[in-house]
């Protein structure tokens, strides 16, 4: 399986707000945009997404303008680790899934998955919109990098 792990993107942020309810700015939008032309011409396609049910993962989704069908999750809001990799597990819906949701749980995933960590400085600090691609196995749990890149990689 394709399994692709991307951080939502930049959202926006004020003193009191409610963490699940920020939005993302419009840096966020763009980035979000560029992110799903690059995972279209790259063919990075998912079959299907899981996303957390937070403000900005799903307007991260939506901005990304990707085909699949999509089951927002509350359980994936700042989840851990472990549940995260559960939740890939217990998907057997496609051959290719993104799993969009925030740190530090999506980083921790991200780096536990890949044997051989891409060359990238942001790898480890896995900022807004960072996403890795890898060739997964459900069944043995081993992950081959596929691509990396964050948004800043893709500015036009």
């Amino acid at each position: 399986m394709k399994l692709i792990l991307m951080r939502h993107t930049h959202a926006e942020w004020a003193p009191g707000q409610d963490d699940h309810a920020r939005a993302l700015s419009a840096r966020g939008q763009e980035e979000a945009r560029r992110l799903g032309s690059w995972l279209k011409k790259s063919g990075h396609v998912p079959g299907h997404a899981l996303v957390s049910d937070a403000k900005r993962t799903r307007q991260s989704f939506a901005a990304l303008a990707l085909t699949c069908g999509a089951d927002e999750m509350a359980d994936l809001y700042l989840a851990e680790s472990t549940f995260l990799r559960a939740a890939i597990q217990a998907t057997s819906q496609s051959d290719s899934l993104l799993l969009l949701a925030h740190n530090p749980g999506i980083a921790e995933v991200a780096s536990t998955l890949v044997k051989t960590p891409p060359d990238h400085p942001a790898f480890y600090t896995y900022p807004p919109g960072a996403t890795l691609v890898l060739d997964y196995d459900p069944q043995g749990g081993a992950a081959q990098l596929v691509d990396f890149t964050t948004p800043a990689d893709l500015n036009p």
